[in-house]
């Protein structure tokens, strides 16, 4: 099962039509703006780059994180209780 507060992120994410920022994603996610550059350098979180800075599809965002959340469910956790993903609030 999805946390409440990873269902609100995604809500919040398929809702939003502007592109995102590094510090907005780490701020959403929880982690630090290092971790998210290097999530992207490694091509492990969704992103496009605009004039040299790394922007994030807000609706890319949602689907990465439910796809990561039905993969650590399945492969982390196979009885179906809780989600190797974590988020920040």
């Amino acid at each position: 099962f999805k946390s409440l507060t990873t269902m609100k992120l995604i809500e919040i994410l398929e809702n939003r039509k502007e592109a995102l920022k590094v510090s907005e994603v780490a701020k959403m996610l929880g982690v630090s703006t290092q971790q998210i550059y290097k999530m992207a350098a490694a091509g492990t979180i969704p992103h496009f780059h605009v004039q040299g800075s790394i922007r994030f599809c807000p609706a890319d965002l949602a689907e990465w994180i439910k796809k990561e959340i039905e993969q650590s469910t399945q492969t982390r956790n196979p009885n179906g209780n809780g989600s190797g993903l974590k988020l920040g609030t």
